[in-house]
C-alpha cells in the first residue's frame, strides 16, 4: 500500500506542470496583463513601460513561466500580481471557509441519499420508487445557482430563517448554500445507492442470512448495503473533491469567501499569479481526495484490500506453492484440486457402473444417456412420412419466423424507447425545445430587445405570456430566443468533447501500456482535476465571449470523461476474435481501430454522450450567471437569471421562468440517456 501512496503521490508532479503550463498560457494570452486593473493616475507612457519592464511582463512566455516554475519549485506561489496579497496567504485563508460548506454539503447530501436510495430499491417498481427517482432526476437537472435564488427568496426575504449570503451569521449562514450544493450530490448518490443495492438484494448470501435468522435491518445494513458501498463512496469522494475544489457558482450566488470565489475574482481580474497558483492548490486537493478514496476501498472491501499485500509476501507464498506440488503426487494433486473447485461426488442415472471413485472428495464421470422415442419408431416410417414432416416443419418454422422477425440494431433500440415512459418523456419535451429553436432562428433580434415602458414589470398574462421585465422587454420572446444559444452550445460542446475524447481515448486504448498510453492520460488526469467551470472561465477570458468560443471552453473540459469512458469500452474489444481476423487479413490497426474496434464499442460512448449534454448546458447556463457567457444585450437563459435576481422580490416571474427552461431541458436530454442505457442493457431488456 505505502507503495501504491508513493506512486500517485509522484504522479501529481506531471499534473501539476501540465496544469500550471495549461492555465499559466491561457491567462497570459488573454487581453491585457497584470496592470489592465491598475489605477496608473498621470504616469507617462514612458513610466508605465518602465515599471512594466521591472516587472518582467516585457520577457517572451517562456520566460516567465520559467521564472515562476523555479519560484513554485521553491515553494513560493508569489504575489497577487493585482491585489499585492501572497498567493499562499490568500488561498489558505480562504480554504477553511470551503471546507466547512464541503463538510455540510456531505452531511446533508449523504445523511438523506443512502436511507433514501435504500428505501427506493427495497420498493423498486412501486410508487414511491418512482417519486423517488423523478425527485433525483429534478435535483440532477436544476441548476444550483436558479435554486440558491429560490431559496434565498423563501427562506431569507418571506420567512427570515436564515441570512440571504455572507459569512458573519454563524451556523446559520451555511445552511442554505450547504443545502443547495447538496441537491447534485443528493440526487446523484441517491441514484447511485438505488443501482447498487438493486444488485445485491436478490443475492443467495441475503437469503441465506434471512433464512438463518437474521433480523432485515441487519441483513440490509450490514450485508446488503457493506457489498454494495464502493460506487457509492465513489460518487461520494468524486462529489467531496469538487466541492473543496470550490463551488464558485454557489460561493457567487451567496457571497461566500471560498476558493471558488477567489478563483472567479482572479480571473476577471487577469490576475495570472494569483489565478495560476490557486488552480494548482485546488488540483492538489483534488487528486489527495480522490487518493483518499482509492484507499478507502481497501477498508470497505477485504478483496481490494488483498491486492495491497508486498511482493516478497506474494513471492514466498508462490515459492511454497511450487515446492508442494513437486512433492505431491498425482493422485493427491487430483483430489486436492477437486477440493479446491469444489467437485463433489454425484450419482447420475445411466452412468457406468465401472466409474469409480478416484479419491475423496469422490470425482465420478458423467455419460449421461439420452433416449427419444422418435428414434425407436424411426425404423418403420415410410419417404412419405418423412416428407410429411419436413413439409409440416417448413411451414411452422417460416410461420414463426414472420411472427418474430428479427429487428435491426436502430429498430431494437428505438423499440425499447417507446416502450420507455420516462424516454418518451424526454423525446417529447427536446421536440419541443427544437421546435422554439427553429421560431428563434427566424425571430428578429428587436423582438426579444424591443423595450416598452409603459409594460414594465407586467405580471404574466395573456398579453404577455412570461410578464415583462424593468423596461418593459417581453420575457416569453427573451427566453424563446435565447435558445439559439443554450442549445447549439451544449450540443455544439458535447460533440467538441466526443470528438476530442474518443480521438484520444481509442489510440490510448489501442496502444495500452505505451509512451503514447501513458502520456494521454496524465493529460486526461490534468484536465479532469480542474474543475470545469473554471477551466471554462479561463479559456472564455482568453479567446473572448462568443459562441464559437464558448463551445470550446465547455467541450475541452469535459474531453476527460470521453477520453475513460472510450478507452474503457475499446479495452474489453481489443482482444476479440474479429479483431484477430482482422489483423490476419493484414488490414493496418489504424484501420482495424476505426473501422472494426470502435464501431463496436459505441454503445457506452453514446450514452455518455447524451448524459454530457445536460451537464454542457448547466455549465453555459452558469458561466452566463458568473458573466463569462453571451455578451449583452443578447439574451441566454443563465444570464436572464442572473439578471432577475435583483427584482427577485418584486418580480419573480424574471428568475423563475428561465431557470425552468434550463431544468426541463436538462432533464430531457438525462431522461433520454436513462432510456439508452436501459435499451443498451441487455440486462433490463424484457
Amino acid at each position: 500500500m505505502i507503495r501504491y501512496i508513493l506512486k500517485r503521490l509522484l504522479l501529481l508532479i506531471p499534473v501539476i506542470i501540465l496544469v500550471s503550463l495549461i492555465v499559466f498560457t491561457l491567462m497570459d494570452l488573454a487581453p491585457g496583463d497584470a496592470m489592465s486593473g491598475w489605477d496608473l493616475g498621470d504616469m507617462s507612457m514612458e513610466e508605465i513601460a518602465a515599471l512594466r519592464a521591472d516587472m518582467g511582463l516585457d520577457d517572451p512566455l517562456i520566460v516567465r513561466y520559467g521564472r515562476y516554475m523555479l519560484r513554485l519549485v521553491q515553494g513560493d506561489l508569489g504575489v497577487g500580481d493585482f491585489s499585492g496579497i501572497s498567493v499562499w496567504e490568500n488561498f489558505i485563508t480562504r480554504l477553511p471557509n470551503t471546507l466547512i460548506l464541503a463538510l455540510f454539503t456531505v452531511i446533508i447530501g449523504v445523511s438523506i441519499a443512502i436511507p433514501l436510495g435504500i428505501f427506493a430499491a427495497r420498493r423498486s417498481g412501486k410508487i414511491s420508487d418512482n417519486l423517488t427517482t423523478g425527485f433525483t432526476m429534478i435535483g440532477m437537472s436544476m441548476p444550483g445557482f436558479w435554486l440558491g435564488v429560490l431559496m434565498m427568496l423563501l427562506f431569507s426575504d418571506v420567512l427570515g430563517w436564515f441570512p440571504a449570503g455572507g459569512f458573519n451569521h454563524g451556523l446559520r449562514s451555511v445552511i442554505l448554500p450547504a443545502v443547495v450544493a447538496s441537491m447534485t450530490l443528493l440526487a446523484a448518490c441517491t441514484r447511485q445507492t438505488r443501482s447498487s443495492m438493486l444488485e445485491v438484494l436478490k443475492a443467495d448470501y441475503l437469503r441465506t442470512a434471512r433464512a438463518k435468522g437474521v433480523p432485515e435491518k441487519v441483513v440490509i445494513r450490514k450485508h446488503a448495503l457493506g457489498n454494495a458501498l464502493i460506487p457509492i463512496v465513489t460518487t461520494v469522494g468524486v462529489s467531496v473533491a469538487i466541492a473543496v475544489s470550490g463551488t464558485a457558482v454557489i460561493e457567487a450566488v451567496f457571497a461566500w469567501p471560498g476558493v471558488g470565489r477567489l478563483i472567479v475574482e482572479s480571473v476577471a481580474a487577469r490576475d495570472v499569479t494569483t489565478t495560476t497558483g490557486a488552480v494548482i492548490l485546488t488540483t492538489v486537493l483534488y487528486v489527495l481526495i480522490l487518493l483518499l478514496v482509492d484507499l478507502a476501498y481497501a477498508f470497505i472491501d477485504p478483496r481490494i484490500r488483498a491486492q495491497y499485500t508486498n511482493s516478497k509476501r506474494k513471492k514466498k507464498a508462490s515459492s511454497t506453492a511450487s515446492a508442494t506440488s513437486v512433492a505431491t503426487p498425482a493422485s493427491d494433486t487430483v483430489a486436492q484440486d477437486a477440493v479446491k473447485s469444489g467437485v463433489v461426488a454425484a450419482q447420475v442415472e445411466g452412468a457406468p457402473e465401472s466409474v469409480q471413485a478416484v479419491d475423496a472428495p469422490k470425482v465420478v464421470s458423467v455419460t449421461p444417456v439420452v433416449q427419444r422415442k422418435d428414434f425407436v419408431s424411426c425404423a418403420t416410417r415410410t419417404d412419405a412420412d418423412f416428407r410429411q414432416d419436413v413439409k409440416v416443419s417448413t411451414v411452422d418454422v417460416s410461420s414463426r419466423m414472420k411472427k418474430h422477425k428479427k429487428r435491426s440494431r436502430g429498430a431494437e433500440i428505438l423499440h425499447h424507447l417507446m416502450r420507455n415512459p420516462g424516454a418518451v418523456a424526454g423525446m417529447v419535451i427536446l421536440a419541443a425545445m427544437v421546435i422554439l429553436f427553429v421560431v428563434a432562428m427566424f425571430m428578429p433580434f428587436e423582438a426579444a430587445t424591443r423595450a416598452n415602458v409603459a409594460y414594465r414589470n407586467s405580471p404574466p398574462s395573456n398579453m404577455f405570456f412570461f410578464g415583462t421585465d424593468h423596461m418593459g422587454r417581453d420575457l416569453f420572446a427573451r427566453v424563446v430566443y435565447a435558445t439559439r444559444f443554450s442549445l447549439p452550445i451544449g450540443i455544439g460542446a458535447t460533440a467538441v468533447a466526443a470528438l476530442g475524447g474518443v480521438l484520444l481515448g481509442s489510440l490510448s486504448a489501442f496502444f495500452e501500456g505505451t509512451t503514447a498510453d501513458e502520456v494521454i492520460m496524465r493529460f486526461s488526469d490534468s484536465l479532469a482535476s480542474i474543475p470545469g467551470i473554471l477551466l471554462g472561465m479561463v479559456i472564455i477570458t482568453t479567446l473572448g465571449r462568443s459562441v464559437p468560443n464558448i463551445i470550446i471552453a465547455i467541450g475541452v473540459s469535459a474531453i476527460p470523461v470521453f477520453i475513460r469512458i472510450s478507452r474503457a469500452s475499446i479495452l474489453t474489444l481489443k482482444g476479440s476474435e474479429f479483431v484477430e481476423a482482422a489483423k490476419a487479413i493484414g488490414l493496418s490497426n489504424l484501420r482495424i481501430l476505426y473501422t472494426q474496434v470502435l464501431p463496436n464499442g459505441l454503445a457506452p460512448i453514446m450514452i455518455t454522450f447524451t448524459a454530457s449534454l445536460g451537464m454542457a448546458i448547466l455549465i453555459s447556463a452558469g458561466l452566463s450567471f458568473l458573466g463569462f457567457g453571451i455578451p449583452v444585450p443578447n439574451p441566454e437563459w443563465g444570464s436572464l437569471v442572473s439578471a432577475g435576481r435583483d427584482q427577485i422580490r418584486t418580480a419573480p416571474w424574471l428568475t423563475i421562468f428561465p431557470g425552468l427552461f434550463i431544468m426541463l431541458t436538462v432533464m430531457a436530454f438525462n431522461l433520454l440517456g436513462d432510456g439508452l442505457r436501459d435499451a443498451f442493457d441487455p440486462k433490463l431488456k424484457k
